[in-house]
């Protein structure tokens, strides 16, 4: 099993809670769409240690992002979906804590928006982003659960939260980080590191090798406009 502190496990069954009071699935504004990883070797920034690969796929332009998600301003809203695609090519499955993950941009260490809180970012009224990204206390208000079911689905159910990929499968998700300085983001991703710290075997829960993958060559694959 993977390794988690009571306060992470909290955490997450209060997240997951709220999920579960959406009522019906989808809103009339809001339409779902669908997402699933591509191969694993068409990926430009990834990365392969002890028979496992991860591939990161930055979403940083409103363009990319609604590729994935019914808004046409994500990324203007201050949100870079990250996609996090695992394969794994061992005999047993594999742990990845994806809440655990940070964006190394500049002298900043970024963790993921969770889901309700990128909904409230994209939905409610503009706030500025604070530097020190921390999981909430309270989890944010429940109304956002109730005006906005079909975002909430959505970014919910594509949160690589905590995630369990099976042996010789590939799953992934995305993490939501918050987007500074969206005149050079190009420019500051291509310089940007995803440190993924928190991966376990899952037959025994032994911690395997720590993943740092460069953004680089992600960014210049994608397409400039």
């Amino acid at each position: 099993m993977m390794k988690r502190s009571a306060w992470s496990r909290l955490w997450w069954l209060s997240a997951s809670a709220l999920f579960l009071v959406v009522l019906p699935a989808v809103s009339a504004g809001y339409k779902v769409k669908p997402w699933t990883p591509r191969a694993i070797e068409t990926y430009a920034s990834k990365l392969t240690s002890e028979g496992v690969t991860i591939a990161v796929d930055p979403l940083f332009t409103d363009a990319l992002a609604a590729q994935a998600f019914d808004r046409t301003d994500v990324v203007t809203r201050g949100i870079v979906p990250l996609a996090i695609i695992i394969s794994n090519g061992n005999d047993f499955s594999v742990d990845v804590d994806g809440t655990a993950v940070e964006l190394l941009q500049n002298d900043l260490r970024l963790k993921t928006f969770n889901p309700l809180q990128t909904v409230q970012c994209l939905f409610e009224a503009r706030k500025s982003i604070p530097m020190k990204i921390m999981i909430p206390v309270p989890i944010p208000d429940i109304k956002i659960t109730m005006r906005q079911p079909g975002a909430c689905q959505d970014f919910g159910q594509k949160f690589l939260g905590r995630k369990r990929v099976e042996a010789h499968a590939t799953a992934g998700g995305f993490l939501y980080m918050p987007a500074y300085d969206a005149a050079n983001i190009r420019k500051n991703l291509a310089s940007a590191r995803v440190y993924i710290p928190d991966i376990y075997r899952g037959d025994n829960g032994a911690e395997m090798f720590f993943f740092e993958i460069e953004l680089q060559a992600a960014i210049e694959a994608a397409p400039r406009k």
